[in-house]
């Protein structure tokens, strides 16, 4: 009995023994543990400074390309696109952990230490390819000034130096055409573009030409001058695509709008500045009512020509190298009558009859003319 209670006692001493130096072999292991968790809080500091500035070059970066968005033949790289995406991440992760550490829960993973070491490189990687040092953007649409083809325009001379002269005039911001149609405002315009783009005589830095849809709405509008001006504008409500067309034009330096054959008086609704923002705006439409619609704070009325300038319209397009005898010029001063003055009409009379020698379809002309021109509304 003495026995069993003897090596009872030793086992329980022997597992007290035990006992104490697992405890002991914690002890000694401490200061190694508390080094280990300083190290753990260091690693954490300096992986949230190294995030700090990962993110100051996120937000310069998100600036510029928001400012750039309104900004002609510029759209961003793929390659920032996946940076963005990665910084996105890595900052989830990041919080990941340091949601776990507010928590205390690293005391469960003895192996959050290489965990942060590979976080702090991975940061410092994206905070250096986010140097891009070959730019963010590619240059999508070519700045390009070409001059449009013109058309002969005669007696419009005075009409092209007055609207010029608006133009330069800093009081002025739009400028409305009107006429009939066919009356050559186009042609005007066109003149007028081309000398806009002409750096020695125009001070104008941007020029953008917008024939408007024959059947136009505001949206359609919106996507023919954002493509003009090389803005993306996607499939949102006509307001917000309206006040980014609008940020986009009025950032631009020096600029003139045309806007040839506008049907409808929704250009404020299309988003295109007011007249206080610096950006010029030229349009043609029929009526001066229109104009007036459209808030132009000068106006010029486009005129038939006279019978001896649309005479002399109809001989140059006609180009004939050869006189035309009597009878054929007797035709033709009825041709041109009943054009009206109307260059466009004018010059597609001539044009049919260009290199025509027999009288008789000069006739045929005539009556065509002639009853085309009784069909026009009154």
């Amino acid at each position: 009995m003495f026995e069993l209670g003897f090596w009872a006692t030793l086992s329980l001493v022997q597992q007290k023994i035990e006992l104490v130096k697992q405890i002991w072999g914690y002890v000694l292991l401490f200061p190694e543990w508390l080094n280990y968790l300083n190290e753990l809080d260091e690693k954490v500091k300096t992986l949230r400074r190294k995030q700090e500035v990962l993110s100051s070059i996120e937000d310069d970066i998100s600036e510029t390309l928001k400012g750039a968005e309104f900004e002609t033949g510029k759209k961003r790289k793929r390659e920032v696109e996946i940076w963005l995406e990665n910084v996105k991440r890595k900052k989830e992760d990041v919080q990941s952990i340091e949601l776990e550490i507010t928590e205390k829960k690293y005391f469960l993973r003895p192996w959050l230490g290489s965990c942060i070491d590979r976080n702090l490189q991975e940061v410092q990687e994206l905070c250096e390819r986010g140097q891009f040092s070959e730019g963010l953007f590619l240059d999508v649409i070519p700045t390009s000034r070409e001059p449009l083809v013109t058309q002969s325009l005669v007696g419009q001379d005075s009409n092209l130096e007055t609207i010029w002269e608006w133009l330069n005039d800093s009081n002025v911001s739009r400028i409305g055409v009107y006429g009939r149609k066919g009356v050559g405002k186009t042609a005007i315009l066109i003149r007028i573009q081309n000398r806009l783009l002409d750096v020695s005589t125009s001070t104008f830095e941007h020029v953008y030409w917008v024939s408007v849809p024959e059947k136009p709405s505001v949206h359609k509008l919106q996507d023919v001058i954002a493509k003009q001006i090389g803005l993306s504008l996607s499939d949102e409500d006509k307001i917000i695509r309206a006040a980014k067309l609008h940020r986009a034009l009025t950032l631009r330096n020096r600029c003139v709008i045309i806007l040839d054959g506008v049907w409808k008086p929704f250009i404020d609704e299309v988003g295109i500045p007011s007249q206080r923002s610096g950006c010029k705006l030229i349009l043609s439409t029929q009526t001066l009512r229109d104009c007036r619609k459209m808030d132009c704070q000068r106006t010029l009325e486009i005129k038939p020509l006279s019978h001896e300038e649309a005479v002399d319209l109809f001989k140059e397009k006609l180009s004939s190298s050869a006189p035309l005898g009597r009878d054929f010029g007797d035709i033709m001063d009825q041709i041109v009558k009943e054009c009206q003055g109307l260059p466009l009409w004018i010059l597609t009379e001539a044009e049919e009859l260009r290199g025509v020698e027999d009288i008789n379809e000069w006739r045929n002309a005539l009556a065509e003319a002639r009853e085309y021109r009784n069909g026009l509304p009154s």
